[in-house]
Order: structure tokens, then C-alpha cells, then sequence
């Protein structure tokens, strides 16, 4: 695994832009961090690929920066656009949005984090959304716990022996938070939660959820606009949406009571045209592709096809078609006579 030196999932990158380069900026969670495949299998390696190799950019280089993080919600990636993304001057943002836990994780409540007391929200406040920052009040780490962390790493990258111990403590801590992830879930209902996004919302958190979430949205083009870049959401694709068998699809949507699986696609993608913010959602071309080939889009062997995050496959098609969405922009008239 491979972290650059401004502390993301990306190869090295200059904060100066190079002349004749376009640069996007992709953030999201898990999904754009893409930790299951090899750097240049995810996604935002394959959409700069696909726009430098079309040419859809008039012949300019194409640099697509991942800024994506696992476990953040849409408020950290708002905090890291301010605090982090304006330094390398994108021309676009995409925020990739993963419906499932990205709308239920911007509420303290219902966030799946493994310490959601420890991550910064925004809440209305006399109808204004503002950043709820109490994580700050936490017990924060002092140098000479940082520096004496910094030794132990040192030593555990010398040592074998460490390093095993080393990983077996870590599985334990994992084991531990994971309990507690599920123990909160049995008290709140999580476990429905990733099947929620497919209806109206019914509980009054879920409710809440939607609308700081929509909020944020509204937050975040109003801070790409006035940097001058243009700002997109890339809604991605849900298990459910990329299960390849229709039958299997079927009866998950008779047991959830739904027609099909994509309010949440429809109800972001009326909320970017009301609110003028270009959107593209990956469920339909992905889930169609699955189908059509008969193949599962996450996993990786017959022991986990169908869970977890996309693999290679999964990847590509999603780089894929957010490439030629952004090239068949780029090459309409109206888009060429704006640039």
C-alpha cells in the first residue's frame, strides 16, 4: 500500500499545477480510496486514463488527484476540500457519493464509524447548517505521544517479530471496535440502514440524514463555484443495483417493498437539476453491464462475490463511464463555446 507524502491514496503530486494540465479532484470514502485493487485499477486512475488517451480535453494532460478517504462522511469531505484540495487548483471536483453509508453517516446517530464521537458534523442551528466541531473537546494526542508512536513504528519496520505482534494487536483492536460497531447497531437499527436509501425516509433520523446531507451538497458547490471550478456529484453504484442475477434482484425487492433500487439516485439527481449541480449516477450502466455478462462487480473469489467493494472489474467500468460522461460534456456545443 502506497501513501503519498500529502497523505493520500495517490502518487506523488505537486501543489503547483503544470501548464496545459487539467486537473481533477475526486473525493469520497472507501470506494475512491479503493484500497482492494492496485493503485492504477481504481477508478480515478481509469477516468484519467480514458480523458487523456480520447483527447476529450483538446489535447491538454489530464491529472485526476484522489482525495478519497475510508470512513469519511460528505462533512469531512467538505472540510478536506477547504482545507486540502485548493492547494493543488482544480479545475473540477467530482464528490463520489456511496448512498448507502455516506447519507446516514453525516449524523452522529447513525454513523457506522467504529467512533463517531470522534469525527466533526454540521447541524441546523436556527435553520443555518453549521459545523458541529465537539470531537475537538476529545482528549487530543501531545508530541511526545506522537513522537514516541513514531520511534515504534520505526522499530516495528525493523523487526519481524514486532510486526507480527504488531498485527495481531491491531486484529484484536479491529475485533473489539467491530463489536462495538454491531452492538450499536442492534440499539438504532444500522442493519437496515444500507436498505433504507432504496424508499422515502421513514424514521425521523434518516429524515434528518437527507437534509444536512442535501445541505451539504448545497455547501459544497457553492465552495467549488467560487474557486471557479465546476463541481459534479457521481452518485456510485449500490450492491443491490449490480447483483447480476434478476432473480436474486427481484426478491431482494420484494422483501424491502420496493419497485426498484434507486430513490436515492432519483431524488440526488432532482436535487442537482433544482440546484444546478451535474450528476451522474453509475448504478444503471453497472448494474446493466453485471447482468448482461452475468458477473459480479464486488468480491474477488466464489467466497465473497457479490460483498465488500468493487474489484477490478467494478472499477474499470465505473472509470469508465464517468470518463465518457465528462468527455461527451466536454464535446457538446454548449460546453465548447462556455470553455
Amino acid at each position: 500500500m502506497q501513501i503519498n507524502g500529502h497523505g493520500f491514496r495517490d502518487r506523488e503530486r505537486n501543489y503547483e499545477k503544470p501548464d496545459g494540465t487539467v486537473r481533477i479532484a475526486v473525493l469520497g470514502n472507501s470506494w475512491t480510496e479503493a484500497l482492494q485493487v492496485p493503485l492504477e485499477k481504481s477508478y480515478p486512475a481509469i477516468v484519467g486514463q480514458e480523458l487523456t488517451e480520447n483527447g476529450c480535453f483538446a489535447g491538454m494532460h489530464v491529472e485526476v488527484l484522489n482525495f478519497g478517504v475510508a470512513g469519511y462522511s460528505t462533512a469531512q469531505e467538505l472540510l478536506v476540500l477547504r482545507q486540502e484540495v485548493w492547494r493543488y487548483s482544480p479545475d473540477f471536483v467530482l464528490l463520489a457519493f456511496y448512498p448507502a453509508r455516506d447519507i446516514a453517516n453525516n449524523v452522529r446517530e447513525l454513523n457506522n464509524a467504529a467512533s463517531p464521537e470522534q469525527s466533526p458534523y454540521y447541524v441546523y442551528r436556527e435553520g443555518q447548517l453549521v459545523e458541529d466541531d465537539a470531537f475537538r473537546e476529545l482528549p487530543a494526542l501531545q508530541p511526545r505521544q506522537v513522537e514516541l508512536q513514531k520511534l515504534r513504528y520505526r522499530i516495528n519496520d525493523s523487526f519481524r517479530t514486532l510486526q507480527a505482534i504488531s498485527a495481531i494487536q491491531r486484529a484484536e483492536r479491529l475485533r473489539i471496535a467491530t463489536t462495538e460497531v454491531k452492538e450499536r447497531a442492534g440499539k438504532v437499527g444500522w442493519e437496515n440502514l444500507e436498505y433504507s436509501i432504496y424508499a422515502a425516509p421513514q424514521s425521523a433520523s434518516m429524515q434528518q440524514a437527507w437534509q444536512v446531507t442535501e445541505g451539504l451538497l448545497e455547501m459544497m458547490r457553492d465552495e467549488v463555484n467560487s474557486h471557479g471550478a465546476e463541481f459534479r456529484i457521481v452518485v456510485l453504484a449500490t450492491r443491490p443495483q449490480v447483483i447480476p442475477d434478476a432473480a436474486k434482484r427481484a426478491d431482494l425487492m420484494a422483501k424491502l417493498g420496493v419497485k426498484d433500487f434507486s430513490y436515492a439516485d432519483r431524488r440526488i439527481t432532482e436535487f442537482g437539476a433544482k440546484e444546478k449541480i451535474p450528476v451522474t449516477t453509475l448504478g444503471p450502466p453497472l448494474g446493466a453491464y453485471a447482468t448482461e455478462h452475468g458477473i459480479y462487480l464486488n468480491g474477488f473469489n466464489e467466497h465473497n462475490w457479490g460483498t465488500g467493494h468493487w474489484n477490478e472489474t467494478g472499477h474499470r467500468l465505473a472509470g469508465e463511464a464517468i470518463a465518457a460522461e465528462l468527455c461527451h460534456e466536454m464535446k457538446s456545443p454548449s460546453q465548447a463555446g462556455a470553455r
